[in-house]
């Protein structure tokens, strides 16, 4: 599943990026998305919390994904 449309990784390379670096939060994500946009920025969030403890819940992040396009998040950029 795409993680987000900016950067148009899964959530598989996500998580691969995010072990790979040792970046806060909001250089990780630029790392994954290419932009400084809100889109995906919950389940990214949620992504690199759980990539810290080592377990992740897939399904979890798959219902914040599709609830952030439900809502209308389509790369808007940030506040």
């Amino acid at each position: 599943m795409q993680i987000c449309e900016c950067g148009e990784k899964s959530v598989a390379e996500a998580i691969d990026i995010f072990q790979d670096t040792s970046l806060p939060f909001k250089k990780a994500k630029k790392l994954v998305t290419g932009c400084n946009k809100i889109c995906c920025r919950e389940a990214l969030a949620k992504l690199y919390e759980m990539q810290q403890f080592g377990r992740y819940d897939y399904d979890e992040i798959e219902m914040m994904i599709e609830e952030a396009r439900s809502v209308g998040y389509r790369c808007r950029q940030s506040i």
